[in-house]
């Protein structure tokens, strides 16, 4: 994969570059120590994201990876080389940024386990070698001078586009390069403009930037070679002067919108259902929706999948359901299905606005999920793979879900109009309704039981706050055994779930998390500049790099 130790020639540098011992240390990597370094490297970058946010890490593995590629320059076979440092990054990476879709693996263990290797090998490896494929073609224009920062960042968002695009079925942008600025702060608030995506570009560059301080040249100066940096850092510099002042010129006031309740009851996603669990989980979420009074919210929410099974096919529940409900409005996640016990019978993933009499008239209206997730709710290459036994991980629909059309406003008496979001559709952007259609808040609902308990909710939480500054949009997220709260339109909590209060409530069965919050619906900001425009921008910033080419030096 590497040429030998013999072949290595150190380079030369120019007198004063005060980095030079540690990237002749670098270029002197070669074989299994060289790949144990990128991989280093890519597993180090995810301390740059959520829950994190060590953003000095991101710039060390984006620095470290361009100089292990102009190692690789000195290779017998340096395009071979170079790809295979960028998927030993990269496979690293993906699997520490993703490894918790594992965790989705080891609720029904005795059906899925013996395909965990599908998040932790397959997955990872196939993204890695996503990105190492696209580096491996900027690699052939490949420059000695501080050019080549342009040459890897625009190879590495075409990457990560690419997969956060197309990759699978709608791609997959988890935990792209912007995430590593804090949702609700300063630098996050730019995403109004040129959304996750034209934020993830500049990053990278940005990020990139130190590696230019040495290179192999014998010409050039440091302050030539410090130019990128300087520059990054007046540009974000600015950037955060901006976004400063954007939350800086919020009205002191607050919110006027109706007062709505999350109720969360944090049920184990192994437990969902065992024998009996199904009545607990209905009465456990009514005690916390509390009775239809003067003095409770008119609009009570639940999360994706609240009651996991078809409540419109269990009467007796549903009854109960729509009579706590009375005069008020619930938003439900709960499965559905249509001409049921013949060929055409079609199951879906859904977001449900029920009233007190639903269980005459149905429901108000109905939203099915677009974007459904690929393993979890429908089965990708289904032949090839139902040979080898894998079934969907949720069991409610054997053969998968339906997929429903792309989101729209949902209007409903008694709700300010919404914008429905279910699970992880919250990670795409742009996926929102807007321009005539834009509603007045955002509405996820989420099953963050089957993200584990570590990096995976907070993640997914904070891509959530990234869709509400994109559109300038509030949005009220309540997330199974997640981060559950209201998030204005800036990015912000401005109320989180706490945990539900025995006395009032009752008391949790053993091992469940229940949580309630009481919250205004804050006020949406003008149309943004993304919510008009979407990705356009990115792609000027993109072309705009570009441009660097012309003033870097190459050589």
């Amino acid at each position: 994969m590497t040429g030998s130790r013999n072949d290595f020639q150190p380079p030369n540098f120019s007198r004063g570059n005060f980095l030079a011992p540690v990237y002749l240390w670098v270029a002197g990597l070669q074989g299994w120590r060289m790949l144990a370094l990128c991989a280093g490297l890519g597993a180090i970058a995810n301390l740059a994201f959520p829950p994190f946010f060590f953003w000095p890490a991101f710039a060390l593995a984006l620095s470290g990876l361009i100089w292990a590629l102009d190692a690789a320059r000195l290779s017998r076979k340096p395009k071979r080389a170079a790809f295979w440092r960028v998927f030993a990054f990269g496979f690293a990476y993906y699997l520490v940024g993703m490894h918790w879709i594992a965790w989705a693996f080891l609720v029904d263990p005795g059906a899925h386990v013996i395909f965990i290797w599908l998040p932790l090998v397959a997955l990872p490896g196939g993204l890695a070698m996503l990105l190492a494929g696209f580096i491996n073609i900027g690699f052939r224009f490949w420059f000695a001078g501080p050019a080549r920062l342009i040459v890897f960042s625009v190879a590495f968002m075409f990457a990560e586009w690419f997969r956060g695009s197309l990759f699978g079925i709608g791609g997959l942008p988890w935990n792209m390069p912007g995430m590593i600025w804090a949702p609700g702060e300063a630098i996050s608030q730019s995403a109004s403009i040129w959304g996750i995506y034209g934020l993830s570009a500049l990053t990278v560059v940005a990020m990139a930037a130190p590696a230019t301080l040495a290179d192999a040249r014998t010409r050039g100066t440091t302050g030539s070679r410090a130019a990128p940096v300087i520059v990054a850092a007046i540009l974000f510099g600015a950037i955060w002067g901006w976004g400063a002042r954007r939350l800086g010129e919020i009205p002191d006031t607050p919110p006027s919108g109706p007062v709505i309740r999350l109720v969360e009851a944090g049920v184990p996603q192994s437990e969902k259902h065992k024998q009996g669990v199904a009545e607990q989980i209905v009465l456990r979420f009514l005690a916390l929706s509390g009775p239809d009074t003067a003095n409770t919210p008119p609009v009570v929410i639940w999360p994706e999948g609240a009651l996991p099974y078809y409540l419109f096919e269990w009467p007796e529940a549903l009854d109960v359901v729509a009579n706590a409900i009375g005069n008020r409005r619930l938003i439900i996640g709960m499965p559905r299905r249509e001409k049921i016990n013949t060929p055409e019978e079609k199951a879906y993933n859904s977001l449900a606005v029920l009233s007190g009499d639903s269980d005459v008239r149905g429901p108000l209206d109905i939203y099915d999920k677009h974007m459904l997730v690929p393993f979890g709710e429908f089965m990708p290459f289904s032949g090839v793979l139902g040979m080898i036994g894998l079934k969907t991980l949720q069991d409610l629909a054997p053969g998968g879900f339906e997929a429903g059309p792309s989101p729209s406003t949902v209007n409903v008496v008694g709700i300010p109009p919404f914008g429905p979001l279910i699970c992880y559709e919250a990670i795409f952007p742009g996926l929102s309704p807007h321009g005539s259609d834009r509603p007045q808040w955002l509405v996820n609902i989420t099953i963050d039981a089957w993200f584990g308990e570590l990096m995976g909710p907070a993640q997914h939480a904070a891509q959530a706050r990234y869709r509400a500054i994109e559109e300038g949009l509030p949005m009220a997220r309540v997330a199974s055994r997640g981060e559950t709260g209201m998030i204005d339109a800036y990015g912000r909590w401005t109320a989180r779930g706490q945990p539900a209060d025995p006395a009032l409530y009752g008391a949790d069965p053993v091992g469940w998390k229940s949580s309630v919050v009481d919250t205004r619906i804050p006020p949406a900001t003008d149309p943004t500049p993304y919510s008009n425009w979407r990705d356009g921008l990115f792609w000027i910033i993109l072309l705009g790099l570009n441009l660097g080419l012309l003033v870097l030096p190459r050589r």
